[in-house]
């Protein structure tokens, strides 16, 4: 029994590590594509016209969340029946959820061709731009919609832990994408050049995912009339919860796009999604980590490895932190040098500097909370959760109506109140799961929280002693350019140096070394 247990602990092991290494890799490289693309994109649009993008992306991420609850009910029962060898009810499974999903879509592009020219009028959106914004929001949805249905396959690979392969999809798709938009928007496509990149990126990701599916499932089996209520009922009780939970997330996530283009108008919507690309995007990559543990856990709940699960818990949430952290340090200590560096010295841009370098810790410990997400949907007790999102929106509707009325309707205001609600919520959720999984908070402080800090204090030390410099080349793309590369290589030198003979236990430092260093192999031969 021990030797199972232990080949079914390497095994698990191997597998995580792998689709770890695949994940981060994958959203690396997106990461690189989603910085090239903005500069490419703000010398062809105008930013009122790039602020409708980001609308587009609000809206459909709202949307998005009215299948939140079907998403993680795949990841989740998939991961539980694959682990006990019902492919029949994987079918069923999905055959209730594509209808249900679809019919919410076709309700929603009702819905939304007669209710769409009222939204647009929230966001305060100039005369000359209100066709092409209905254009490209309606059809963004629309693209958007087929995605959220037969995007079930994306998940159905992510709850058989085919997460490599899933990544290589991923990549092709994000890449065509790339790849058009450069050349619509040299074409003069406009930002409706936008939309048909998108389009044809999800129609080569669904297309791909299908296909793996069924190639991974043979007998997968999927018809209307596998539609039944057990399945129906998950989708209500486990799903439900987590769609009021990921409703509330995802309204927080933008909240403050929403707030400064309802109180300010739609160019403050346009530099809040600027400023914040790099904390957005960088927190998609440790974010993968969290991804991937989900179903490995599922797999121990349902096999009785608790302890197992209280481990990958604790483990996931420093790892996170860690790699967050490492990214985050950096970014908020020379904000404005990477700003400049990037789109260039723009007077409607002053403010994005201090928006990146005050979100940068917020969203660090964002995403930190979906290791303790994970714990509960794992468990199956994802009504736990709902502390987090309900807490954070108390403090922000408290604190930004607090700031309105004292300093009156401003950007600084919005940034302050948001951020602060973020960084309580998310230390008060994790204090909470520490104590339901028996963690003690000190040990949880000086494991998971501390180490991810340590970078930022190495980042702005660099700032202090870079001050000179950087005042030189306030002004200057090509000389904050040069500071933001002379930095970084010095931040990255230390803080890994800071890292690996302070931070990283010697279980960690392994891990490294057998990923990222090859290993010299002794070749014997015969006589």
């Amino acid at each position: 029994m021990k030797t199972a247990n232990h080949e079914d602990h390497a095994a698990t092991t191997a597998r995580l590590s792998q689709n770890i290494v695949s994940s981060i890799g994958a959203k690396i490289l997106y990461l690189a594509t989603r910085f090239s693309l903005p500069p490419i994109i703000l010398a062809s649009i105008s930013l009122e016209e790039y602020g409708l993008w980001a609308i587009a992306f609000i809206l459909i991420a709202y949307l998005g969340m009215g299948a939140f609850g079907v998403s993680n009910v795949y990841v989740r029962y998939v991961a539980q029946y694959h682990a006990d060898g019902e492919t029949d009810r994987i079918g069923d499974l999905l055959s209730t959820g594509l209808m249900l999903v679809t019919l919410f879509a076709v309700v929603t592009l009702i819905a939304l061709w007669f209710g769409l020219p009222v939204v647009l009028t929230w966001f305060s959106i100039p005369e000359h731009l209100l066709q092409t914004a209905f254009v490209l929001l309606f059809g963004t949805v629309a693209v958007f919609m087929l995605d959220l249905s037969l995007g079930a396959f994306v998940y159905v690979l992510t709850g058989l832990q085919k997460i490599v392969l899933q990544n290589r999809i991923w990549i092709a798709s994000f890449l065509l994408e790339t790849v058009l938009v450069v050349v619509f928007m040299l074409m003069g496509l406009g930002v409706l050049g936008l939309l048909y990149a998108f389009a044809l990126r999800y129609a080569l990701s669904i297309s791909l995912s299908v296909w793996a599916c069924f190639r991974a499932l043979p007998g997968l089996r999927i018809s209307p009339l596998r539609f039944n209520r057990a399945h129906l009922n998950l989708y209500i009780h486990f799903g439900g919860i987590l769609q009021i939970s990921g409703l509330l997330g995802m309204f927080l996530r933008s909240v403050e796009k929403l707030i400064a283009g309802l109180f300010i108008g739609v160019h403050a919507v346009g530099l809040f999604d600027i400023a914040q690309k790099f904390p957005v995007m960088t927190t998609s990559i440790p974010s993968s980590i969290n991804a991937s543990c989900l179903p490995t856990m599922t797999q121990m709940h349902v096999q009785g490895r608790q302890q197992e699960v209280s481990h990958l818990y604790l483990g996931s949430a420093r790892q996170v932190n860690l790699l967050t952290g490492f990214f985050m340090g950096l970014m908020a200590a020379f904000a404005a040098p990477l700003i400049t560096a990037w789109l260039g010295a723009d007077p409607d841009l002053a403010l994005a500097p201090l928006i990146l370098s005050c979100f940068t810790l917020p969203f660090q410990l964002n995403v930190v909370t979906g290791a303790a997400s994970n714990i509960y949907r794992a468990t199956g007790q994802p009504a736990r959760e709902l502390l987090y999102p309900l807490s954070q929106l108390l403090l922000v509707l408290v604190l930004t109506g607090t700031g309105f009325a004292v300093f009156g309707v401003q950007v600084g205001v919005i940034v302050a109140s948001v951020a602060t609600s973020m960084i309580l919520s998310a230390l008060l959720y994790c204090a909470y799961t520490n104590r339901y999984m028996n963690i003690s908070q000190l040990v949880f402080l000086r494991q998971v929280l501390l180490p991810g800090v340590i970078p930022y204090l190495t980042g702005f030390a660099l700032f202090v002693l870079f001050t000179p410099w950087l005042a030189s080349v306030v002004d200057s793309r090509t000389g904050s350019l040069l500071v933001v590369l002379t930095a970084g290589t010095v931040y990255v030198s230390v803080q890994f140096a800071l890292m690996w003979y302070f931070q990283l236990t010697d279980v960690e430092k392994n891990f490294l070394r057998n990923r990222f260093m090859p290993r010299r192999q002794t070749v014997t031969g015969s006589s």
